[in-house]
């Protein structure tokens, strides 16, 4: 019966098995809840920080200390003047699978530090080929654009060869010292700027909220528990059906034995 079946060799190998599968399964769809609760966390912060009115760059970036909370993806504003001879791209940044190059600038505050600017996307038939980037203002501009933060500890993997030079990363520190400039440790995605540059640059678009397929993958890893506790009363009422347990029992000594 069962009872002789869950206590037989097969019988608790089989139920060691489902336990261990069941709370394998179990874990890791918690674990996926878990990114999937994360991930619409971080929605919900960059949702609020794209709705926020626009503000200074100065209200947001403290004199000293870390920035504070939920000020990526902000709305700020921000004046100076471009200093094109510092000009890079930003290389192997699609936008919406379209290949191409983001023209970054530095724009030069009054009080000579300068903060990078994304003034926007030059699409290309393929990666690495090289663009005519159009010259930003000559003048004085006030540029509106949403706040990143710096890509710190990569390097910027520069590419002196390229004109001009493109890099991989935003690490703002590496960046500057290699363009011997003292820029912030942020910076801007261009989304309006006055007055506006001779020649024209689509603006970097805003982040693709997604929740992903963690909550998927959870409802998923929760199903093949509930398979493995199901296969595991399947087998079990099979095999005490059809009497095939071995129940390792000792032979009864009041039984006779064939010869």
């Amino acid at each position: 019966g069962p009872v002789a079946f869950l206590l037989s060799r097969r019988g608790l190998t089989l139920a060691a098995f489902a336990v261990v599968l069941t709370v394998a399964c179990v874990l890791l769809g918690l674990w996926q809840m878990d990114r999937y609760e994360l991930r619409q966390d971080r929605n919900s912060a960059v949702t609020t920080a794209l709705d926020a009115p626009s503000v200074p760059l100065s209200d947001v970036l403290p004199a000293e200390g870390p920035l504070p909370d939920g000020a990526e993806w902000r709305t700020v504003v921000v004046e100076g003047r471009y200093d094109p001879s510092a000009q890079v791209t930003l290389r192997l940044r699609p936008v919406d699978g379209q290949a191409g190059l983001h023209v970054l600038t530095p724009l030069v505050q009054p009080d000579g530090t300068a903060v990078l600017v994304d003034r926007g996307f030059l699409p290309t038939q393929q990666a690495g080929q090289q663009v005519d980037v159009p010259e930003p203002a000559s003048g004085a501009v006030e540029v509106t654009g949403r706040l990143r933060l710096s890509e710190a500890g990569r390097g910027s993997g520069i590419d002196v060869d390229s004109q001009p030079p493109s890099i991989r990363f935003v690490d703002l520190e590496a960046l500057g010292g290699e363009l011997g400039l003292d820029l912030t440790p942020v910076w801007v995605e261009r989304l309006t700027q006055t007055p506006t540059d001779p020649g024209e640059i689509a603006p970097s678009p805003a982040p693709t909220l997604s929740a992903g397929p963690s909550l998927i993958y959870s409802i998923q890893w929760f199903l093949f528990g509930v398979i493995a506790v199901v296969g595991f009363v399947v087998l079990a009422r099979r095999d005490s059906r059809s009497g095939t347990a071995d129940t390792d029992a000792a032979p009864d000594p009041a039984r006779p034995t064939s010869a």
